[in-house]
């Protein structure tokens, strides 16, 4: 019997690629096993390149193609050796649940669109199992904004009748979702950190927000970067690093008389003042616990700054309730894997907008 499937994905950050088994004999999904696979340093860049780019720095679509190819690869790699790991025969596998890198999102378009890279079609001759990809594309087809789907994992196994809980996922962007089962992102998660850092220190993302925590946040700063659109556009809503990155930090203030460090205290708590508002305003359920996953929940200063402006609130990682907020969102792509393979209707209408309950993603089949 078919009691697993494999949640497969790289987030914004680049870093590596997650890969989540999950079972799913009960009724609640429970994480199996896992591996973080390493990009080729090359393909990294290339990917961070690609993702950072601007209308003057448009890619050339051979590049892109080639890109699409060798992730595939990369990620069947990635798969297999998780598999080999864990002593676990395919035969008890569903398929794979495949997200791909996105390199752009822009629901806003005249006609919306989301791209990410990675071959189903290889990806399945690779893995010799059935992949569903494509998540996004149906979504944003009928009416939807294409994301955030973290929320519809985060209904299926945090809520509670006893608590009512609200969930944060900060990875590159961050997105929440509410007791009432609603849900959007609410801007930048640790991508404009991470930039920042790399930026100023060479250092590819801001451990335990220690940096953070040793500048001066600028009121102004923080003011004039919430100012933007984005933050008072109504939910549904979406978005991604084409959109916040370092180019948009630097239009929305002037930098030249900030230190470095004060910059970076200001970003996270931006970060924590985007999400504590989007909590806090519009909500019509009262809230007691906030739980956060995603790399934000490594991230102790930020941590520390949604509890200060959540004070009547319990806010912990999802570690608090059994589950590793690293891997949450892998999980999540299980488990859409594995709706589609049920032919599961997944109701998006509370979160991305879309007009009726859809089958998201499409199967590929080697054999």
């Amino acid at each position: 019997m078919n009691r697993y499937a494999i949640g497969l994905l790289s987030g914004t950050s680049i870093d590596g690629i997650d890969v989540v088994l999950a079972d799913f004999s009960e009724p609640s999904p429970k994480i199996a096993a896992v591996h973080c696979h390493p990009f080729p340093a090359g393909l990294q860049a290339e990917l961070k390149l690609l993702a950072a780019h601007t209308k003057n720095t448009a890619p050339e679509l051979a590049d892109i193609m080639r890109l699409h190819g060798e992730l595939s690869i990369v990620f069947a790699d990635a798969v297999n050796t998780l598999l080999v790991q864990n002593h676990c025969p395919k035969e008890l596998i569903a398929g794979i649940g495949f997200h791909g890198q996105t390199i752009g999102h822009n629901p806003q378009a005249d006609l919306a669109w989301s791209l990410q890279l990675g071959d189903a079609n290889r990806l399945s001759l690779l893995t010799g199992l059935p992949v569903v990809s494509g998540f996004r594309s149906m979504d944003i087809a009928a009416g939807g904004q294409g994301a955030p789907l973290a929320p519809l994992l985060h209904r299926e196994i945090f809520k509670t009748k006893e608590t009512a809980t609200a969930v944060v996922n900060i990875g590159g962007i961050a997105n929440l979702s509410r007791p009432d089962g609603s849900g959007f992102d609410t801007g930048p998660g640790n991508c404009l950190l991470d930039a920042w850092i790399l930026q100023n220190q060479n250092l590819n993302y801001d451990n335990h927000g220690a940096w953070a925590a040793s500048g001066r946040v600028d009121g102004d700063l923080v003011t004039a970067w919430l100012s933007d659109s984005y933050f008072q556009r109504p939910a549904p809503k979406s978005t991604g690093t084409d959109y916040f990155n370092l180019p948009w930090l630097l239009q929305h203030s002037r930098l030249d008389n900030c230190h470095a460090v004060d910059i970076q205290a200001s970003l996270s708590e931006l970060t924590a003042r985007s999400i504590a508002s989007a909590l806090l305003s519009g909500n019509k359920d009262p809230v007691s616990q906030l739980l956060v996953c995603g790399g934000g929940a490594q991230n102790s200063n930020l941590m520390l700054r949604l509890q200060r402006l959540l004070p009547d609130l319990s806010v912990t990682s999802t570690a608090s309730v059994g589950v590793d907020p690293d891997w949450v969102e892998g999980l999540l792509f299980a488990w859409l894997g594995w709706q589609r393979l049920q032919n599961t209707l997944v109701d998006t209408r509370e979160i991305t907008g879309a007009e009726k309950p859809l089958l998201l993603g499409a199967i590929y089949q080697a054999g």
